[in-house]
């Protein structure tokens, strides 16, 4: 006679569940969620990919499957192949989801030797046709983007020191002023930047009237025309030999105080006396023909004074005096202001140079890093508001400083807050590169939709912290830039990718 074999399942076993197969997947689901997380996020970490938030899914993943491995079991003794079916779907899913929640990230591909010289800081950069040229006050080097080889180096004549740049470059040519003794900017040269050839020299008379604060834009490039001050007026020479093109005269008893140009715009801004409004003009930049002309609703020369766009023309202007003009002014084709958006108030401030609350940085004298930048009818603005800078303590324990940052985009013709994003830490620049706007602030970049104010890049940095003021180039070849004033404790020149 035969024996039957009685089977005894062991006491540690997992007994399947009594459930339909497509349950079984539904089950799996949750486990196989958390496997593909921690995977994903392993990867992430291993290869040190992303914005560092690969930490964050590891460790997210191994606690879901510590809390999700008995059901996941369960449904494999009951249905094997649907639950793994189902397990594998989830993961498929939460892999991509977590490559993309981890963000873009750079890293950098080169770096620029540290400045051995102490107490020489950049004061301003281009970026043009393959080449960063960063502009210390006894010259400038230029360094090729692919390799960050040194393509050319130029020092001002004799003695003499950098005082200001063309804000823009045109035709791979840059201009900048340079003076003896600190004085007033005396020359202007133009630079191949290509090759760092000089291609012209012309004088330009120094500015009588200076503003308390900051070095202004000088130098206006559009186009083949270059615009400079001289004793009762502006020239304007041709880009390519420096020959004259056009002048411009100041108003009786007015001189130079500063330009700049957008496009085929040159705006001019000129000083007239301690207790007069400066006045303002915009100019045809091939021609010369005037298009408007106006007043800064100021009492004399202000403390800060910015040109922020010259079609339509927009100026920042930030008196010293409390009950003063701080606001950016938008004019109309006339030269009449018809929006005044104000920057300085009790709810925060709209900082349209970097820097502390109520303190700015000047950071790249001769070209200053600005916090703002105007694209259409919106002015998108580093934002500070009350309780953005706290001092942190923890018990007994040292302190230290946490702060936040914002971008904000305002309507330059009612002034209305049309839209504001937080941002992990303090805006270091704010520039316009075609049709977005990009911030810098601790170790991300962020590139927004001035219209609607939508993130459409945040790119980690990664081991490149900005935590100071600096140029941020846009690179054609991809990538971007970062030139620091300080080439000491951060990097001169760096390029990510």
């Amino acid at each position: 006679m035969a024996r039957t074999r009685n089977t005894v399942r062991p006491s540690w076993a997992i007994p399947p569940w009594p459930v339909a197969a497509p349950v079984a997947a539904l089950i799996a689901l949750p486990g196989g969620a958390a496997a593909g997380a921690l995977l994903t996020g392993g990867v992430l970490e291993l290869l040190d990919l992303g914005d560092g938030g690969g930490g964050a899914y590891l460790i997210g993943g191994a606690l879901g499957l510590w809390i999700t491995w008995w059901p996941f079991v369960r449904a494999v003794r009951t249905h094997r192949l649907w639950a793994w079916t189902g397990a594998l779907v989830a993961a498929a899913l939460v892999a991509p989801t977590v490559v993309l929640a981890s963000g873009e990230s750079v890293r950098a591909v080169w770096s620029a030797p540290h400045d051995t010289q102490t107490g020489v800081s950049a004061v301003g950069s281009w970026y043009d046709d393959g080449v960063v040229v960063r502009v210390r006050a006894d010259g400038a080097t230029a360094f090729r983007v692919d390799d960050g080889g040194v393509a050319w180096r130029w020092s001002p004549p004799g003695r003499e020191t950098v005082c200001t740049l063309s804000r823009r470059t045109s035709e791979g040519t840059g201009v900048l002023g340079h003076t003896t003794d600190g004085g007033s900017c005396s020359v202007a040269t133009a630079l191949d930047l290509g090759t760092g050839r000089e291609v012209w020299r012309s004088a330009m008379a120094p500015a009588d009237h200076i503003l308390e604060d900051q070095v202004p834009d000088l130098i206006a490039v559009t186009g083949e025309t270059v615009v400079l001050p001289e004793a009762r007026g502006w020239r304007a020479v041709r880009l390519s030999d420096g020959k004259d093109r056009w002048r411009a005269a100041s108003e009786k008893g007015c001189t130079p105080l500063l330009s700049d140009s957008d496009g085929n715009t040159v705006v001019t801004v000129d000083a007239c006396g301690e207790r007069a409004a400066p006045a303002v003009a915009t100019y045809v930049g091939h021609d010369g023909r005037r298009l408007s002309r106006g007043h800064v609703p100021a009492v004399g020369t202000p403390q800060f004074l910015t040109v922020l766009a010259a079609d339509p023309l927009t100026l920042w202007v930030h008196e010293h005096d409390l009950r003063g003009t701080r606001a950016v002014l938008r004019y109309d084709e006339r030269g009449d202001v018809r929006g005044t958006l104000q920057t300085d108030g009790l709810t925060g401030e709209i900082r349209i140079l970097p820097g502390l609350p109520k303190s700015y940085l000047r950071v790249l004298e001769a070209r200053p890093v600005r916090s703002a930048a105007v694209v259409g009818d919106t002015l998108v603005a580093a934002e500070v508001r009350p309780g953005d800078r706290q001092w942190v303590r923890s018990g007994n324990k040292p302190g230290y400083q946490s702060t936040r940052g914002r971008v904000s985009g305002f309507s330059l013709t009612s002034g209305a807050r049309l839209w504001s994003i937080d941002t992990d830490d303090e805006i270091e620049g704010v520039i316009r590169h075609e049709d977005e706007v990009w911030a810098i602030g601790g170790d991300k970049l962020t590139a927004v939709s001035p219209r609607t104010g939508l993130r459409t890049h945040e790119v980690a940095t990664r081991e490149t912290d900005t935590r100071f003021p600096a140029d941020l180039w846009i690179l054609g070849s991809g990538g971007y830039a970062l030139v620091h004033a300080d080439g000491g404790s951060a990097a001169p020149v760096t390029v990510l990718r």
